[in-house]
């Protein structure tokens, strides 16, 4: 057989081809020969995700999937965007089997090395009965005790881990300096933050408050965090339970980073103010069942109100997404900064 062209095809159509995928999927199945490849769905955003199913030619009981998913950056109007791939790409190959959280079976995650281009392969969850939230889905504090189950896991799985920091580096400084405060400014003042009050759409002030809470986590035990969970990026099985997809932005960082992000975006802001000190009680309660020494109470409530600027300040830079999902998730941080007063905790 003619080798097919390199670990990551920018060519969605060399992804699906029977030819690319039988070699791709003979370093685990080496009886598997592909000889079909239908369909069943594409998805576009910046990656684009295609699920298909695989026919076999008959033979021996290989085990390979009947059928996948593709997430990759085919699309060339995207491609100067396609960087957060190779993070997760690099999540999948070298660190995703050391993390007890549910998430989809990676059977092939590469980075081409002359494109940059990253690409993963997944067994298709759709196919196994798993439904996938909407960014907008409306969550219950009982549905958000059972995610914090899972972020408390992938928090304690690299808790505190030297190597970390080197492998899947802090964001927070970096981030800070994409937008320069005016451009910042710019994107506070195209409507998306319409509503919340005055004092937390200063664009310079949400930059500071990036740099602070960099200064605060060199401070504390870091940890692997997801860097994005709201609710588009989980995931049910079939039996209701919540899983994590979309490592783009998979990071070294504080622990609080990832709560205070997913209680701003998942709950309805009333829900929960009645809610999140409960619900970080059960976070620091997983956290200590996963055998680490969990923050003191009251420490850990200072953190998980200073880290909320961190959604607020992600989907204040955001442009490539659909604007009412923008427009409801930073509304809903932003209440939530507001709320806690998280600028003046930072002293920003």
């Amino acid at each position: 057989m003619t080798k097919a062209v390199g670990p990551a095809p920018l060519d969605e159509a060399t992804v699906l081809s029977p030819e690319w995928l039988t070699e791709t999927l003979s370093g685990r199945w080496p009886d598997a020969v592909v000889t079909t490849t239908t369909v069943t769905q594409r998805l576009e955003t910046v990656a684009t995700k295609v699920r298909f199913r695989l026919g076999y030619a008959e033979g021996k009981d290989h085990g390979a999937p009947q059928a996948l998913c593709a997430k990759g950056y085919f699309n060339p109007a995207v491609r100067s965007r396609m960087h957060g791939a190779q993070t997760e790409v690099e999540f999948y190959r070298d660190i995703a089997s050391t993390v007890p959280v549910r998430m989809p079976t990676c059977v092939h995650a590469a980075v081409d090395a002359e494109t940059g281009h990253g690409l993963i392969l997944m067994e298709d969850l759709i196919e196994q009965g798993a439904t996938f939230l909407d960014p907008r889905t409306v969550y219950s504090p009982e549905e958000t005790a059972a995610s914090l189950d899972q972020l408390a896991a992938l928090h304690a799985s690299h808790w505190d881990d030297p190597a970390l920091p080197a492998s899947f580096p802090p964001r927070l400084e970096s981030l800070s300096g994409v937008f320069d405060a005016a451009a910042l400014q710019a994107q506070l003042d195209d409507g998306r933050v319409d509503g919340l009050p005055d004092e937390i759409r200063d664009g310079d002030r949400l930059r500071r408050s990036m740099r602070a809470l960099a200064a605060v986590g060199r401070g504390l035990p870091g940890c692997l965090v997801h860097g994005d969970v709201h609710t588009g990026n989980i995931f049910l099985t079939s039996d209701g339970d919540p899983g994590l997809i979309d490592w783009q932005v998979a990071q070294c960082g504080a622990w609080a980073l990832d709560v205070a992000y997913h209680l701003g975006t998942v709950l309805d802001p009333i829900v929960r103010a009645d809610s999140e000190r409960a619900l970080l009680d059960h976070y620091l309660e997983r956290l200590a069942s996963r055998g680490v020494t969990p923050p003191d109470r009251e420490d850990a409530w200072w953190l998980y109100r200073a880290h909320l600027p961190y959604g607020y300040f992600l989907w204040g830079i955001t442009r490539a997404v659909e604007r009412p999902v923008i427009e409801h998730l930073i509304g809903r941080l932003g209440a939530a900064v507001a709320y806690h007063g998280s600028f003046e905790l930072l002293e920003v």
